[in-house]
């Protein structure tokens, strides 16, 4: 798969209401990156965080997912590490 990443700064609220996901209980700055996997209009992710930090994710090549879990009503999240 090969997708595109996009990064954009923007108020957290702001983050929140274009639908990035946010780790509950966690402070966030005012401003806050937010990373775009996949276009805008149908993305595959997108969330305020640190980020990949990579432009497309077929940069990556293969991954082992360690667990996976209930992000809110109707979304999931991974945590994976590359091998």
């Amino acid at each position: 798969m090969s997708l595109p990443v996009s990064v954009e700064s923007m108020k957290f609220i702001d983050a929140q209401k274009s639908g990035a996901l946010a780790f509950f209980g966690a402070k966030y700055p005012e401003i806050v990156t937010v990373y775009t996997v996949g276009n805008p209009k149908g993305y595959f992710s997108k969330e305020i965080c640190t980020g990949p930090h990579v432009e497309n994710i077929g940069k990556l090549g293969s991954f082992e997912i360690l667990k996976e879990e209930s992000a809110g009503s109707g979304k999931r999240r991974i945590y994976a590490i590359l091998k």
